[in-house]
């Protein structure tokens, strides 16, 4: 497939899909369009343990299915998570390691940002990593702004653009401001204060799903781990050239 091809290519000129419009829908929900597509995001980080930079090839089947695999920049493989229905396989490819998992639960170190890992495909299609907290409902978005609250009592409010398109949001505990997210042409940039980090990301290809992805296995000599236990392996080199968006 073309994905394969671009991934092994390093994705040298491939122009940037656009968000796709969600103007009926709420920031935090992923557009119906975005299922059975896979999509290769290049990522890079900075904060205190140096610079580096990684890819992310996502293939969306549903929001009960979906991969996420990590691979650095000359091929390597990182991580890998399956999931169906709320359930799956987390693997560690550094460590050796792996993880069997049901509902949500937090990594230590996701250069993604400190957020559930179920979450994270909202996140890379530029919608907001959460949920408000279930009983009455939020209020509507005013105008071009949201705001509410999640189930652990965090907020979450921002800006919307034309179709519904999230232009940026700000996760607050209490009064205090701890991540922020905003949209930059065809970049997302997301900062961790607590952290002192930063994650950029851009989709660099989009493509439909010819089929469902079959399930991920573990490989032999993985041990097993508790997935709070789990560490996520650290991106490695400086950014290739032309990732830093400027």
């Amino acid at each position: 497939m073309v994905l394969g091809s671009i991934l092994a290519a390093g994705c040298a000129s491939a122009p940037a899909p656009r968000p796709l419009p969600a103007a009926s829908l709420s920031p935090w929900q992923i557009p119906q369009a975005a299922y059975g597509s896979q999509r290769l995001y290049r990522v890079s980080y900075s904060g205190p343990e140096g610079e580096g930079s990684f890819r992310v090839t996502l293939r969306l089947v549903s929001p009960a299915r979906y991969q996420l695999q990590a691979v650095d920049p000359v091929g390597r493989a990182l991580w890998s998570l399956d999931v169906a229905n709320d359930s799956g396989l987390w693997l560690n490819h550094r460590n050796k390691s792996y993880c069997l998992f049901e509902g949500r639960f937090d990594l230590s170190g996701v250069p993604l940002g400190p957020f559930p890992l179920l979450s994270l495909p909202s996140l890379l299609l530029g919608r907001v990593p959460a949920e408000p907290a279930e009983g009455p409902p939020p209020a509507e978005p005013r105008g071009r702004e949201f705001d509410f609250r999640d189930a652990t009592n965090r907020r979450w409010y921002g800006g919307l653009g034309e179709d519904g398109v999230v232009l940026s949001w700000t996760l607050a505990e209490g009064s205090t401001p701890k991540v922020w997210w905003m949209r930059r042409d065809d970049w997302a940039i997301l900062s961790d204060r607590e952290r002192n980090a930063q994650v950029r990301w851009r989709e660099a290809l989009r493509e439909n799903l010819d089929r469902e992805p079959a399930r991920l296995e573990t490989p032999a000599g993985y041990r097993l781990v508790p997935c709070g236990e789990q560490e996520v392996p650290e991106p490695d080199g400086p950014g290739e050239p032309g990732e830093s968006g400027e």
